[in-house]
């Protein structure tokens, strides 16, 4: 059932796969090729979680928590061992977002091998973005 709902979820990518929207993606950089990819959260109870980060440096993402929905575009770039997904009209990601959260105020990411690592909130919980 989970997998099902998690592949409905995947629509909004699929619709939303445009090229350059408006706003961010003029303003990005291009990404790490290596790391552009469509990317599944796994590890983490009951949250559903998509990221897709265009090798254009824009991303579009989305996480679903109970009746909690955020949504999200914007630049990505990687520092070092570290992706930070940087929401549209904001200059940094923060480092403090959970899927409590009501907006989406971007995330930092470690890369781990082909996964992207998320430390929620410094918890101590983690959940992993995969392709």
């Amino acid at each position: 059932m989970l997998r099902k709902l998690l592949s409905l979820a995947a629509i909004p990518f699929a619709v939303l796969s445009i090229p350059h929207f408006a706003g961010a993606a003029a303003a990005c950089e291009p990404g790490d090729k290596r790391l552009a990819g469509h990317y599944y959260l796994n590890g983490v109870m009951e949250v559903g979680s998509e990221l897709l980060l265009r090798p254009d440096g824009s991303f579009e993402f989305m996480l679903a928590y109970g009746a909690n929905d955020q949504y999200g575009k914007g630049c990505w770039v990687r520092r070092g061992s570290t992706v930070e997904v940087i929401p549209a009209g904001r200059s940094a990601a923060s480092r403090r977002h959970t899927p409590d959260d009501r907006g989406f105020g971007g995330l930092v990411l470690t890369v781990s091998g082909r996964s992207l690592v998320w430390n929620i909130a410094g918890s101590g919980y983690k959940g992993r973005y995969e392709r």
